[in-house]
């Protein structure tokens, strides 16, 4: 049984290595541009300002944007992804003891969303759509913090990896505990968060990638069964030059 064993061992091998058997590989992408559109359609554009949620001063609810070029990780099987702001970037505002943050898919023109075009329209797709996912930061510092990202992200940014014409990826925010109504009662305690940030890099992907899976070689099967098949052969003379032995 040693030839027909070494045989299958050998042909699974073989189907193993051009079929992935590579370690998973680790990637870390920080963000190339970010910024904030307010809901009364005056823009920032791109800014180290990435501020979300409810803002008393001006009177507007803002939503936040960051984007990534995801050019690097072309080619590549990205399996899982998590979103980290930095540390240190900006106040906490609002009494309210949490706040969520919700991120979003965009839709729409990268190039009109860096350039402060359509500002109405853009805020809405920062805040709409498909979830990224989402994570309750509590009142107090802001220290760094984690998203873990959806599944419908992961597929939005292997599609933008692979996107010859332009592969920036690009994350909306909004701040699901807002209020959608403002007046006397929560005019000045609803919330924000990343209130005056200032860093130029806001936040970084963490990306999971896997070997992708190399079709097999028509000839291979063929090999593998030949190759098994001279193994039980082998196994078969051996057997039966062994038995004058027995009798």
């Amino acid at each position: 049984m040693r030839m027909l064993n070494a045989g299958a061992v050998l042909s699974w091998a073989l189907l193993f290595s051009v079929t992935g058997g590579e370690a998973s590989n680790a990637a870390t992408v920080v963000s190339s541009a970010n910024g904030w559109y307010q809901s009364n359609d005056f823009t920032a554009g791109v800014t180290n300002n990435i501020y979300v949620g409810w803002n008393p001063n001006t009177g507007a609810t803002y939503r936040n944007w960051s984007a990534f070029n995801l050019a690097g990780l072309a080619g590549q099987n990205i399996t899982g992804a998590t979103l980290t702001f930095y540390g240190g970037n900006g106040n906490y505002g609002g009494t309210d003891p949490s706040e969520t943050l919700g991120l979003f898919n965009y839709t729409g023109s990268i190039n009109a969303l860096v350039n402060n075009q359509s500002g109405v329209g853009i805020y809405n797709d920062l805040g709409t759509g498909a979830s990224y996912g989402q994570a309750t930061v509590s009142a107090g510092p802001l220290n760094q913090f984690s998203i873990t990202l959806s599944q419908q992200a992961i597929a939005d940014m292997i599609a933008a990896a692979n996107n010859s014409s332009d592969q920036r990826f690009v994350i909306g925010g909004a701040l699901l505990t807002a209020a959608l109504v403002h007046d006397g009662s929560n005019w000045w305690t609803d919330g924000a968060l990343f209130v005056n940030s200032t860093l130029q890099n806001a936040a970084f992907l963490s990306i999971e990638t896997a070997p992708l899976a190399t079709p097999l070689p028509a000839a291979l099967p063929l090999f593998a069964s030949v190759l098994a098949g001279g193994g039980l052969m082998a196994w078969r003379r051996k057997r039966k030059a062994a038995k004058p032995l027995a009798a």
